[in-house]
């Protein structure tokens, strides 16, 4: 409306003081107009530059998220630094489990300086996206301004990635290299070498645990179990200890 204002303001400038003839309503109406234009464009001004009949709203929306990579029963979550200095990143993931192409967070001045990582407790990772917008205080500003485009314009936008302890959290380059040395311990002689120091592994950790409960023994299934738990360390650890030189 306040364009409508404007543009009315301009044209019976013009009207006022092309086709009234009498000098004193020639004057009255041309000032009125010039008044309405001024008002119309000060306050248009206003609205732009200092958010006039504005007001900051936040709000915060958390979805559930899956990890961009999950092979090799690893869950990985990526980031790609951005920019000269190399220290404002995006972070890539996806928003579904089945997603081919992972989904990144915004490479703007609003969000890429404001992306955190947190570790938790829980399960499944999850995003908690907080923005701040402009919005009009009441529907009279909003008749007044609304075709401004201010109305909901972002001020700085926050994203957490909560993420469980066991994912991992590396660089796009980093992940390249983690894959190069994996992909060398699927050859013959890396799979041997690697099932020889799990064999060794849970062998010593058994002996260990049947020095402690000898009734273990005898329990075979108690044995099969804890083998098991073994061997799922004994991984877990090989799979630190690559991502530690790849850092």
């Amino acid at each position: 409306m306040i364009l409508a204002t404007l543009v009315i303001g301009a044209v019976a400038a013009f009207l006022c003081y092309v086709y009234i003839k009498p000098v004193v309503w020639r004057t009255i109406g041309t000032l009125l107009s010039a008044v309405l234009l001024v008002v119309s464009l000060v306050m248009l001004t206003v609205n732009s530059s200092s958010h006039y009949g504005m007001h900051k709203v936040t709000t915060t929306k958390t979805t559930q998220i899956h990890p961009a990579s999950s092979k090799n029963s690893l869950n990985i979550m990526l980031y790609k630094p951005i920019g000269s200095n190399g220290k404002e990143t995006v972070q890539v993931y996806k928003e579904t489990s089945d997603q081919k192409k992972p989904s990144h967070t915004q490479a703007n001045e609003y969000t890429v300086a404001n992306n955190h990582i947190k570790r938790t407790n829980a399960k499944s990772a999850t995003l908690q996206v907080k923005e701040t917008r402009w919005k009009f205080k009441s529907n009279g500003y909003k008749f007044w301004f609304g075709i401004s485009g201010m109305q909901n314009k972002l001020v700085k936008r926050s994203n957490t990635f909560n993420l469980p302890k066991d994912w991992l959290y590396l660089s796009t380059t980093q992940v390249k290299a983690l894959q190069k040395k994996m992909s060398g311990m699927k050859t013959k002689a890396g799979q041997a070498k690697v099932k020889e120091q799990a064999q060794q592994y849970v062998s010593q950790k058994m002996k260990a645990a049947i020095m402690k409960d000898p009734s273990l023994a005898t329990d075979k299934a108690k044995q099969a179990q804890l083998a098991k738990q073994y061997g799922q360390e004994f991984q877990q650890q090989m799979i630190k200890k690559i991502v530690a030189e790849v850092k």
